[in-house]
């Protein structure tokens, strides 16, 4: 389950703000407009992240027959990091 928006957004606010401040990232961005980039990373990759969600659950119960007997939660793992493993998404 993805967090809420203020919590995306007072990460995204944080994370702009330490790496500026730390001198981490060198850029010509303003701290709001980084902050915007992060902002939109985050939600993108919590998107990505449900899609995959749904599209494991959604293989895993047109194949419950197949798969009756066997634990369900480990089943949708397994499909899961599969989907995530040929979208070249990290978990």
């Amino acid at each position: 389950m993805a967090p809420g928006e203020k919590v995306l957004q007072r990460s995204a606010s944080l994370l702009a703000k330490r790496l500026l401040d730390g001198k981490v990232l060198a850029t010509k961005d303003t701290t709001a407009e980084l902050e915007k980039r992060i902002l939109d990373a985050l939600r993108a990759n919590f998107n990505e992240e449900a899609a995959i969600q749904r599209e494991a659950e959604r293989i895993l119960e047109a194949n419950k027959r197949q798969m009756t007997g066997l634990d369900q939660r480990t089943l949708l793992l397994k499909i899961k990091e599969k989907l995530a493993r040929e979208r070249g998404f990290v978990l």
